[in-house]
């Protein structure tokens, strides 16, 4: 029964390590994509200087939002050339989902306008 208790105390400890790993790896690629997000701002305002704002949003940017390995990063473009943005952010290692919300009322761009973050701001 001693033994029982003992790998499962190990057992207990060796997951408690691995989810501290996890997480810090988590941390890591966040901040890693966070930076990616900056890069692609400026080379998108350098390469299409119509572009007016460039918004970053999503579990990137928001940390009450659950992060993963498999997590991409969001931007929300006004202004400039899409199908040119969309050849430049592609290039990126990490996956990016990019939407243009150039004279867009709703309440999703709304949304994103108001929480999101300014990445011509911010460099």
């Amino acid at each position: 029964m001693m033994k029982q208790q003992n790998s499962m105390h190990d057992f207990a400890n060796r997951l408690k390590q691995g989810n501290y790993k996890y997480e810090m790896d988590m941390l890591i690629r966040r901040k890693e994509a966070k930076a990616e997000a900056k890069r692609l701002a400026a080379l998108l305002r350098s390469k299409i200087p119509e572009i007016t704002q460039i918004w970053g949003f999503g579990s990137v940017f928001e940390r009450d939002r659950p992060f993963s390995i498999a997590s991409d990063i969001d931007l929300a473009l006004e202004g400039g050339d899409y199908f040119t943005a969309f050849e430049i952010v592609n290039s990126s290692s990490f996956k990016v989902d990019l939407i243009d919300i150039t004279d867009k009322n709703d309440r999703f761009a709304s949304l994103i306008r108001k929480h999101g973050i300014n990445l011509l701001i911010e460099n």
